[in-house]
Parts: C-alpha cells; sequence; structure tokens
C-alpha cells in the first residue's frame, strides 16, 4: 500500500496505547476486538464500542463500529469477522447526505466497508448551507476525516493495515470522489465517481432554476414526455446504426435535427402533441441555460430515455419523497446558500450572473481545478462514468470537466490513472432503458492491483427500471448495485440484453450484423 500523508488524526500516545490494548485483546476473541474499539476515542473522535452482527442474508457476520468526529460528523466502519481481503471500500453520501448509507453489500467480498453523514442529520434538508462548519464538512472535510479514521478502526480491529483503499459514489458521492482525489490523493488507492456532479453548486443549482421557471410557466405532463421521447427515437435511433430506441452516441442528436416545432397541436388537436409553450421549456431543458446574446452558459440534457424518471423526478413530479419535484428542491438551495446575500430572492434571481455568488459562497464545496497532479504521482486510478441523459449531472458537462482535465494533466498522461464511461439510455447514477448495470467494482480492483487499465467495461440492461424503480429495486446496496439490479430484473423476466460501454470519446455502434443483444455486435468507435 503507497504512503498516505495528512494524517491528521494521530494522537501519538493515544495509538500507542490502542495498539498496545488492541494486541492483548486479538488473543482473547472477535468481540472482545470490536468492543475494544471504543479506546481509540480522543478528545475529537467519539468512538464507540463495536457491536458484532450475526450473519444475516448475504452480509456475514462483522463488526459494526459507530461514533462521531469532532461532535458533528457521524460515521460507521464495518469489517467481517472472517476473510478479510484487506480491502477498504469507502462510500461518499449522495444527494444532499444527512443519513448513514450502505456499509454491508461488499462484505461478503471480504470488504470493510466505512461512510459517513457528512456532518448533518436529515435527508433532502438543505438548510445545513447556513452552518459554515457543516458546509464545509459536507464539502469535503468529513469524507476525508472518516476516511483516515475508518483506515484506523480497521487496522486495530484486524491487525494490519489497509492494503487497498477504495472509494464508491454517485452524484454528490460521485462529487465528493473527484474533491477526495484533487485534495486528499493520498487516501484512496481506487476510486469510481458516478455521475459526478461537477458543476454541483454552480450550473446544476442555475438550470434547476431556470428548468423550474419553465415548468411552472408551461408545465409538461408525463404524457408530454411521452411526446418527446417518440420524438427523439424517430429523430435519432437510427444515428448508431440500430435501431432499439437507444442512442450510441447522443452529440449526434442535436436539438435542431429534433425538429421540436413540428410537435405543435394543430387546430382541434389535443393528444400527441405539444403547445408552444410546452415546446418552450423541452427546448430549454435539451439546450440549458443561455446567456443575453444566446450562448449556452449551462449545457441541457441530451435527448433520449425521457421515459427513464428523470423528467419525472426533476420537472413534472410528483415523486413519493419529496414535496414538490426536484428541480424545486435544488432551487432552494440556493436560497440557503446565499442566505446572507442582502435582499436575496430566487424570484428574482439572475442565474448566469448569480452562478458567481454561488461559487463564492459555497467555496467549501465547489470543485477546484481539476488538476490531478498529486493524484497521478501517488499511483490512484479513477473511474468516471455518467448517464448520456442524465438530467442534473449532465454528460455535456462532464465533457467540459473531462476536456480541461487533460488540457490540465496532458492527454498522454491523463490516460494513465483516469477513464471515463458515458451510459447511452441511463438516466441520473441508474435507471432506464439501456445496458447500465456495470461492475465497476472489479474494473477499479483490476487496474489497481494488477495494473489491467479497463477498456471495454460490459454492461447488461437489468429491465426497464426508472431511476425511482432502480432505488427501490437495489434497497441499501448504494456501492454493489449490479447484482441486486440484476437480480430483480431477471425476476420480472426482463430481456437483459449487454452493450460495451466504450472509453470516452468513443461510443459503441453496431457492426451491421450479429446478435444486437450481445456486445459482441458492437465495435467502439470515434466518429
Amino acid at each position: 500500500m503507497k504512503h498516505r500523508g495528512l494524517l491528521c488524526l494521530a494522537v501519538t500516545g493515544g495509538v500507542a496505547l490502542a495498539t498496545a490494548t488492541f494486541a492483548d485483546a486479538r488473543a482473547d476473541s472477535p468481540q472482545a476486538r470490536c468492543d475494544g474499539l471504543y479506546l481509540l476515542s480522543d478528545a475529537d473522535h467519539a468512538v464507540s464500542p463495536g457491536v458484532l452482527v450475526p450473519a444475516s442474508g448475504e452480509a456475514p457476520a462483522h463488526c459494526r463500529v459507530d461514533g462521531t468526529i469532532d461532535g458533528t460528523i457521524r460515521f460507521r466502519v464495518t469489517m467481517p469477522v472472517e476473510g478479510w481481503s484487506g480491502r477498504l471500500m469507502y462510500l461518499a453520501p449522495g444527494g444532499l447526505a444527512g443519513v448513514i448509507g450502505d456499509t454491508t453489500s461488499l462484505l461478503d467480498d471480504g470488504f470493510a466497508m466505512a461512510t459517513t453523514d457528512s456532518g448533518h442529520e436529515a435527508a433532502n434538508n438543505p438548510g445545513f448551507y447556513r452552518n459554515d462548519q457543516a458546509k464545509i464538512d459536507f464539502g469535503f472535510r468529513s469524507n476525508h476525516l472518516t476516511a483516515v479514521l475508518a483506515k484506523r478502526v480497521v487496522a486495530a480491529f484486524h491487525g494490519r493495515d489497509v492494503e487497498h483503499a477504495y472509494l464508491w459514489g454517485c452524484s454528490k458521492g460521485g462529487h465528493g470522489a473527484l474533491m477526495e482525489a484533487l485534495r486528499f490523493p493520498d487516501d484512496f488507492d481506487g476510486i469510481v465517481a458516478g455521475a459526478p456532479a461537477v458543476d454541483l453548486v454552480t450550473g446544476l443549482i442555475a438550470l434547476a432554476i431556470e428548468n423550474a421557471r419553465r415548468q411552472q410557466r408551461h408545465p409538461l405532463t408525463l404524457d408530454d414526455v411521452a411526446v418527446l421521447e417518440a420524438n427523439t427515437r424517430r429523430a435519432c435511433d437510427m444515428l448508431d446504426g440500430l435501431a432499439d430506441g437507444l442512442i450510441g452516441d447522443p452529440r449526434q442528436c442535436t436539438v435542431d435535427l429534433l425538429e421540436l416545432d413540428q410537435l405543435e397541436c394543430g387546430a382541434g388537436q389535443t393528444e400527441g402533441c405539444l403547445t408552444a409553450g410546452q415546446i418552450e421549456t423541452a427546448r430549454g431543458i435539451y439546450t440549458g441555460l443561455t446567456d443575453a446574446s444566446g450562448e449556452v452558459v449551462v449545457p441541457g440534457v441530451y435527448p433520449g430515455a425521457e421515459l427513464g424518471g428523470d423528467f419525472e423526478l426533476w420537472v413534472t413530479g410528483p415523486v413519493p419523497f419529496l414535496e414538490g419535484t426536484a428541480n424545486e428542491l435544488t432551487s432552494q438551495v440556493a436560497v440557503e446558500i446565499l442566505h446572507r446575500q442582502p435582499g436575496f430572492s430566487l424570484d428574482t434571481f439572475d442565474t448566469v450572473a448569480g452562478m458567481a455568488d454561488l461559487a463564492e459562497a459555497a467555496a467549501a464545496v465547489h470543485l477546484p481545478p481539476p488538476d490531478f497532479g498529486r493524484f497521478m504521482a501517488s499511483g490512484g486510478k479513477l473511474i468516471v462514468y455518467n448517464g448520456w441523459q442524465d438530467m442534473p449531472c449532465r454528460a455535456a458537462a462532464l465533457e467540459a470537466f473531462y476536456e480541461e482535465v487533460r488540457r490540465l494533466n496532458r492527454p498522454e498522461a491523463t490516460d494513465e490513472f483516469m477513464r471515463v464511461y458515458m451510459v447511452p439510455g441511463m438516466v441520473h447514477c441508474l435507471g432506464g432503458p439501456g445496458a447500465w448495470a456495470a461492475d465497476y467494482v472489479q474494473a477499479i480492483m483490476d487496474w489497481v492491483e494488477d495494473g489491467v487499465a479497463p477498456d471495454r467495461i460490459i454492461a447488461r440492461h437489468p429491465g426497464n427500471f426508472t431511476f425511482m424503480e432502480g432505488q427501490v429495486a437495489i434497497g441499501g446496496a448504494l456501492v454493489s448495485w449490479s447484482e441486486a439490479i440484476l437480480k430483480a430484473g431477471a425476476e420480472t423476466g426482463a430481456n437483459q440484453f449487454t452493450r460495451p460501454l466504450c472509453p470516452y470519446p468513443r461510443y459503441a455502434r453496431y457492426n451491421g450484423s450479429g446478435d444486437p443483444d450481445e456486445a459482441a455486435s458492437f465495435t467502439c468507435v470515434v466518429d
């Protein structure tokens, strides 16, 4: 394992005492070692006595440890009693955090696991942005401090250091993954960042506000979204050489190609069409946020998979776990971030000019320039994946980020530590009509431990799950969800076809012959 720096939690006397104590406890039993983890407590860390949890379902017997850092950052660490592989998997929380997530899904594969609530409680509540410490903890501090402490806990329980430390996160978790690689590059050997919200406190918020305004003026219903999806299939389905309802490279499916004006209802027509106002709402969602000159300053969502769940969650609603839509909730984030701005009003907020204010007020959450030099020097590896049709974490925003990565780190050097996979027919993190269930954990392990850089990753379509349905189907398996969603889809009798995921900017194009349900019938190409 590479040398780890920035161990800001170390208290020399306490560590020496704990090491001696655990050396004695190891001669006793897993129960004694687990219980004795409270000895890692000090002035900054409250570590509870561990609880030995018996095997249940697919989770083996394990030691579970809870506690807090600074009295505000809750954490959990779990460790299999037997069969530990020397690996740690850390889950970076998604959304607005506030809860403890998955720490069991990889225990049966020999991983220890850890996560945090990011330093505040209550999910879907952006009010923590009014507290400066909570904002800093959410931005970067909680993940770093918990990761460092988790390694100490695991080493104390198992009597040896973590050999390979991995991080997984999607959405805000993917953003946190990039933040770890950029600000604390020695924390993890391998990182999987899904839908990494590269413009979390700028473009994502500004576009959510603008789309909420558009929806308020000329609302779309789910029936209208179905019209949009049918239109996208008409215009773009065959661009990748196969009529299958998926667009292999949505960059080719331009807004002009959609001919949205042709969807306007004629005299007396009420079904299968849109009003002129609804067309403008849809055009804005696809195009993004423009400035006074008409130039796009925040890209919109690529066409395709309109019925995959993101339109329902973010635009039309309702969804059972939110009051309103995700665009409306995200609009409130701006209110909390800019609560100190005199006279701030969401109704009059300038979404173009106001992005600079958001970035300044939430500097702790805003990603720094993507110079991964220190991460490269540490030997770290990074896999990024994103749905082409992800509405909040738009693929075009990640494309721009990746181009900046290549500019700052040189293209040939970037290829040595980073791979980006854009997933056709996938919406936010999971869900949609494409083949999006892929084993990124094995891919990052192969790269870190065996030096095998991922090329094509084979993904499987698990079934026609929307984003919300997919969340229900995977249960609590936020890290190792591929197996869970495939099992859920198989139980419905879904046709689980395969596709290759190609390193961006390549995409999978049908060869023109062969079984279109098999990945072998597709070639990774660049047009």
